[in-house]
């Protein structure tokens, strides 16, 4: 098991007050230091090669900028990490999703309002364990397990603060492994051996008189979990993949997810997780979440869902994190 404690200690991310250079050292000196901005951040990273240099290293001061352009190393505000969604339909945003999810409550912070403090940490943590997840690969072996839900700012939904606490095992799943002689035995399979039963749950839905809405954009972080867990890797990997449009497998992780009308996320949580990675990582590029929006609150959505995936025959899949114990909660 991976701690949140062991994924950040090797280092501090700062800035030089004097230089406005970023670098990394093993603690940091506030009479010398500011922390940096993500953005600052990246651009470090980018001049470096991919990687943040350790320690001053010989520069120039960040240069001033043109006239009209925002100086580098300035506070910034939540007007800064405004989601595109929520620039272009500020004040439209919430009566919007109150009318995809009528029963769903909106009082939490967005991630607009998340510090850069906050974002830089769980960028952080991310790139780390994308970095195992890729080291592992390479050697052979499984990545390290760790449990996202672990990682959360109190107030959000980044990731799991609030969420209803039901094991993965618990939670229904529209694509596996179908049980021999069972109805979803009987469907086509992919080169895993998985079968997907979502058309024939959307049926079921409709016949039950259950309305789902068509695909729409809502902003990621406006969505709750509703699991316990989140394999952390498995995250990391997926959001590493949405900085690249073109890559095979990025249609699949930013197609639509299954949502209920209070705002609780059904199906596709490592998918929903990784675009709040990605957002979080990028505030000037974000990603819509695509959703379909179940018209049933997320408790009794859930056990109805269990009953269709039972009678299918598909297995729930529980999740290995490595969730035991787990390290705290990311605060200011």
């Amino acid at each position: 098991m991976i701690r949140l404690k062991s994924l950040l200690k090797e280092d501090d991310i700062v800035k030089n007050k004097k230089t406005g250079n970023v670098y990394v050292v093993k603690k940091m000196d506030p009479s010398k230091h500011d922390k940096p901005t993500p953005a600052e951040v990246d651009k470090a990273k980018a001049a470096n090669g991919g990687q943040l240099p350790k320690g001053e290293q010989p520069s120039k001061p960040i240069s001033q900028q043109p006239q009209g352009q925002k100086p580098q190393g300035r506070k910034l505000g939540g007007g800064d990490f405004k989601a595109s969604a929520e620039k272009s339909k500020s004040k439209s945003e919430i009566p919007m999703l109150k009318d995809l999810m009528p029963n769903a409550n909106f009082d939490r912070k967005p991630l607009s309002a998340v510090t850069p403090i906050e974002r830089q940490q769980i960028s952080t943590i991310i790139d780390k364990l994308a970095e195992l997840g890729k080291q592992a690969k390479e050697k052979g072996e499984k990545a390290p397990n760790f449990n996202l839900c672990q990682v959360s700012v109190p107030g959000t939904n980044l990731y799991c603060d609030g969420n209803k606490g039901i094991p993965r095992e618990d939670m229904p799943q529209f694509k596996g492994t179908p049980e021999p002689g069972s109805p979803a035995d009987k469907l086509p399979k992919d080169e895993t051996g998985e079968a997907d039963t979502e058309e024939f749950f959307k049926e079921m839905l409709n016949k039950q008189g259950i309305k789902v809405s068509e695909p729409t954009e809502v902003p990621a972080d406006r969505l709750k979990a509703t699991q316990s867990e989140l394999v952390g890797p498995k995250v990391a990997g997926m959001s590493k993949v949405l900085d690249d449009l073109n890559h095979p497998a990025y249609e699949k992780i930013t197609a639509p997810i299954y949502v209920s009308n209070d705002g609780y996320v059904l199906d596709g949580h490592h998918r929903w997780a990784a675009i709040i990675a990605h957002n979080a990582a990028n505030p000037d590029n974000q990603i819509p979440m695509k959703v379909r929006v179940i018209d049933e609150p997320i408790i009794p959505l859930v056990k109805r869902s269990n009953s269709f995936a039972e009678a299918m025959g598909i297995r729930a899949k529980k999740a290995d994190t490595g969730a035991s114990g787990g390290p705290s909660p990311i605060t200011k």
